[in-house]
């Protein structure tokens, strides 16, 4: 039947059409609006709130169910990587100064790696997390989970680990304090072992495995970083 309130083609009509029942735009609504649209429901807010409290559950429906309930592992990441670049670059606050690098290993090449690695540790991070993943992977050999699948699990709990660490410069900037440094580091240790532990299905002898990777992935990585320095001495030296 030809509808009659028609007035010409393409024009919409109302009267004869069942509409839902909407929201009223108010207060809630626009805080809902506001949330959505930074993504707390589904996107990067959510993912950091769910790895903080229930990271074992996000990976694991990420790797078996759902794959766009959250942020996507090497974004997240990469995007936590550069919110820890960006408030230490503003803030022009150092996780270690350059005196200290100068005078552990001196004016030498070793001295300039260490210093990169300082100045872009957002992104030696995501380099450092190939180690982690080895050694993980060595820990966990007996669990049926990949190469690929550990690494998904080490971008997501890396990546909050890079949010937690940017508290440091951030209270670094007005407080100098050794003793808050060593809190720092150490909640970030506690966390990414708790996280990596509670994947493997929890327990003291998998968060304590779950340490030792994470310790032997960032001592590999350091131990690399300072053998690229020597080699860069030798061949200088040599030319």
């Amino acid at each position: 039947m030809k509808n009659e309130h028609l007035d010409h083609p393409g024009q919409a009509t109302y009267t004869n059409v069942q509409e839902p029942l909407l929201k009223r735009v108010d207060r809630k609504y626009a805080a809902e609006e506001f949330l959505n649209l930074i993504g707390y429901e589904r996107g990067f807010l959510f993912t950091v709130r769910e790895l903080l409290l229930r990271p074992n559950k996000l990976i694991h429906h990420y790797l078996s169910t759902d794959r766009n309930a959250c942020t996507k592992p090497v974004t997240f990441l990469f995007l936590c990587s550069v919110i820890y670049s960006l408030i230490t670059s503003y803030l022009e606050v150092d996780v270690f100064s350059e005196e200290q690098l100068q005078k552990q290993y001196g004016a030498s090449s070793v001295n300039n790696v260490m210093l990169w690695v300082q100045n872009n540790y957002g992104y030696a991070n995501i380099l450092m997390l190939l180690f982690i993943a080895f050694w993980t992977k060595i820990f966990f050999k007996k669990y049926s989970y990949n190469i690929y699948e550990i690494g998904v699990l080490l971008c997501f709990i890396m990546g909050e680990g890079m949010l937690w660490l940017s508290i440091h410069p951030i209270v670094g900037k007005f407080v100098t304090n050794a003793i808050l440094d060593i809190v720092i580091f150490s909640i970030i240790m506690i966390y990414i072992s708790w996280a990596i532990g509670q994947f493997f299905g929890g327990g003291f002898k998998n968060y304590l495995k779950a340490l030792f990777a994470y310790l032997l992935g960032f001592f590999s990585f350091e131990i690399l970083a300072i053998l690229i320095g020597i080699a860069i001495d030798l061949i200088t030296k040599k030319i």
